[in-house]
């Protein structure tokens, strides 16, 4: 306590210290040269989202021009474009998400400037499948789509946040009007649990209910009997174990669950509700958790399973018809990792998204009877130009015998080895790297830079005992997972090791920042975006403690500040810094409310009291990660500066 104290007393006596704001680089082309890169990698993807209308005669695309976003109707015959609405409705808007609810009508969800939140509809007029004009309507505001019941005439079911609880409705767009349906006693879960997620089945009818019980400290999950309407507990059980309903069978007796609470690995089971007991494991994979299940549009089956398995998204299908489509796709295109991303209703036609790590996705049409692919849109085709990098895979031993995966960039024009930058993802808890095109990764290697990114534990997707091992790891047995990695491509001799350097976001910003502190031997610099300094600080952060639960799981994650104080504070870097030998950069969004900007402030001033040189650059406007591209080109230009400055590399 005593060692805090101190601390807090040169701030206090340093603060009105003067510090040189911005040690920067002198500007030169190279930075001209990196900002225009950078736009073309880190711009909105051309098209973001596709969905094909339930008699598959059309796909809705949402698309970004760069200065509007659109939503655009493409004829699955002539392959011919319109153009439905833009950003342009009263006032200008932004497209958030879109639905299909027929054949002719599509449900978007938005944001309107001086509104928020808000439903418009789309009403297509379509004669002998060709599209003639659209009716835009405004419908409702601070509300969201939940089902769109296919099968059901102009009706579906919108959600509305209230105290944190979501009330369902069913709205019917056949009515004129549209606010007194959300009468209280429209609501279709009136009287039931205070659940935060619901499931709805083909007709709509709400059968499920599911998430944490604040009072009870408890996952819990109800069902609703639609004899007796009454809810009743079917499962409960600790907030770490996975539980998550996906499908309840059409006789209300049994519920398919993806759950690791009798497995260390999520798999897909059948719950059967009346014993309260796991019927059967439907698919599970060996090797990793399940992420999702994928569920028919109609609600009625449960078609497969998606994980993610050496790096890349993969999905399993059940059904023979399923299974022939998906190998008859990897025949036809064996370029990248296809799969189907949606169908019409009798799957006769599908969309099929191809991706890879130098793809961020290509779409196509494929029609199921006669087997044709037709491709009709990219993300960024822009992109074709740069000979992007292929990622791949690093398997390694950590200090006390942990497997870690890790993957690999390796830039492809460059005939010597690369130097090479680390990139440990955010989190540390819940959250992992892929090998799926990824902007940050692409950008650093076109720019000649190796790109590591390590699966250290704590990563997602290999099962809870692997999670719960990076709980309370911050700068400890993570950071030796990491270096794991790097020692294994050394060791392969795949890049230059006498030129690395380590830069993340988040909780990669504090690894960069605590490895400058602890290996100043591996490192020759060090940058943080939005990097925790100060971990005791983090418990002062009233969003991440603002409920006994969040408390809880800050404690579980990081440790206790009342018994740990003197932990926390030798593995935070603010508290270490006069050990920093190594440049650094330090940068951070001013509006960020996950890592207060009292982390950034604390370590400038303690480096400016020990006399350390950094780099620094505050963003406006900017939160937890990057809003503005301007931002980000402006951070990604000076940052290559930096790698280039401390590396002694070339100017690109």
């Amino acid at each position: 306590m005593k060692k805090y104290l101190t601390f807090l007393l040169i701030l206090i006596t340093s603060f009105y210290t003067y510090s040189n704001e911005f040690h920067s680089f002198s500007e030169d082309s190279s930075l001209q040269k990196t900002q225009e890169i950078a736009n073309l990698f880190f711009k909105s993807y051309q098209v973001n989202d596709v969905k094909i209308s339930p008699n598959g005669e059309f796909i809705a695309l949402m698309q970004d021009t760069g200065k509007l976003s659109q939503l655009v109707l493409l004829n699955t015959q002539t392959l011919k474009k319109s153009l439905i609405i833009e950003d342009k409705f009263d006032d200008q808007i932004n497209i958030t998400d879109f639905q299909w609810i027929d054949n002719t009508s599509i449900i978007l969800e938005t944001y309107i400037k001086g509104k928020g939140k808000a439903l418009l509809l789309s009403k297509l007029v379509i004669n002998n499948s060709e599209f003639k004009e659209v009716v835009n309507k405004y419908l409702l505001q601070d509300v969201f789509l939940v089902n769109s019941l296919p099968n059901v005439k102009d009706k579906f079911i919108i959600g509305k946040w209230n105290e944190g609880k979501t009330s369902l409705y069913r709205l019917d767009i056949s009515k004129k009007s549209f606010g007194g349906q959300l009468r209280s006693k429209y609501r279709l879960n009136k009287g039931a649990p205070d659940a935060t997620h619901w499931l709805t089945n083909f007709n709509g009818d709400i059968t499920v209910g599911y998430g944490f019980d604040e009072s009870k400290s408890k996952n819990r999950v109800w069902l609703k009997d639609l004899k007796s309407k009454k809810w009743k507990i079917i499962w409960e059980g600790k907030e770490e174990t996975t539980f998550k309903p996906v499908l309840l069978s059409k006789d209300n007796k049994t519920l398919y669950v993806l759950s690791n609470e009798h497995d260390d690995l999520v798999a897909l089971y059948e719950y059967d509700l009346v014993n309260k007991t796991y019927r059967k494991k439907v698919y599970e994979n060996t090797n990793v958790d399940l992420n999702s299940a994928i569920v028919s549009t109609d609600k009625n089956n449960v078609l497969g399973v998606s994980f993610i398995d050496d790096g890349f998204i993969k999905r399993t299908y059940f059904s023979e018809i399923d299974k022939i489509l998906d190998e008859e796709l990897k025949l036809a295109i064996d370029e990248s990792k296809p799969y189907i991303v949606d169908f019409n209703l009798e799957k006769t036609i599908a969309i099929v998204e191809t991706s890879s790590s130098k793809d961020p996705g290509t779409y196509h049409l494929f029609k199921i009877d006669t087997m044709e692919i037709i491709k009709f849109s990219s993300k960024a085709p822009w992109l074709k130009k740069y000979d992007l990098a292929t990622t791949k895979m690093i398997k390694s031993k950590s200090i006390d015998g942990q497997s870690i995966e890790s993957y690999l960039t390796l830039p492809e024009s460059i005939n010597t080895l690369p130097p090479l930058i680390v990139l440990p993802h955010g989190g540390p808890i819940s959250v992992r790297d892929t090998r799926h095109f990824n902007s940050h990764v692409q950008f650093l290697a076109s720019l000649g830079y190796a790109v590591l990114q390590p699966n250290y534990r704590g990563s997602s997707g290999y099962g809870k005992s692997f999670q719960n091992k990076g709980m309370q790891q911050w700068g400890r047995l993570i950071e030796d997972d990491i270096q794991s990695g790097i020692d294994e491509v050394v060791k392969k001799g795949l890049i230059d090791p006498n030129k690395i350097c380590i830069y993340g976001i988040s909780y990669g910003g504090y690894s960069a920042l605590i490895s400058a502190i602890n290996r100043p031997d591996i490192f020759k610099c060090a940058a943080s975006y939005a990097g925790v300094t100060d971990l005791p600080l983090l418990f002062n952060n009233v969003e991440l403690t603002k409920s006994e639960r969040l408390n809880k799981l800050l404690t579980k994650i990081v440790g206790d500040p009342k018994t740990e104080l003197n932990t926390l504070m030798e593995y935070s870097p603010v508290y270490k810094a006069k050990k920093i030998t190594i440049p650094i950069f330090l940068a951070q969004g001013d509006k960020d409310t996950i890592v207060d900007i009292e982390h950034y402030y604390r370590m400038k001033k303690i480096m400016d009291v020990y006399g350390i040189k950094y780099e620094s650059m505050l963003l406006e406007g900017e939160a937890h990660g990057f809003k503005y591209l301007s931002s980000i080109i402006s951070f990604y230009a000076k940052l290559d500066l930096f790698f280039r400055h401390s590396l002694e590399l070339d100017a690109i």
